[in-house]
């Protein structure tokens, strides 16, 4: 039976998985912002969304969109 000791990992793996762990959070509080914000437009009223060039549909189509689908 062997019995494998456990490896380290390196400097840089960690570092690495530092940064991958910060990319990840950083798109999900983007994520959460654009649904807060998409949100926030679905709320706005008719007038309120032709001030911003917007339709009713346009707004529809927006915010039945996933957060990470630009």
């Amino acid at each position: 039976m062997l019995i494998e000791t456990p490896r380290r990992s390196s400097p840089q793996a960690s570092a690495y998985r530092v940064m991958e762990n910060l990319v990840r959070s950083a798109s999900v509080a983007r994520w959460i912002e654009i649904r807060r914000q998409r949100a926030q437009l679905a709320e706005l009223e008719d007038h309120q969304l032709a001030d911003l060039g917007l339709s009713p549909a346009q707004v529809r189509k927006e915010c039945a969109k996933w957060p990470w689908q630009a």
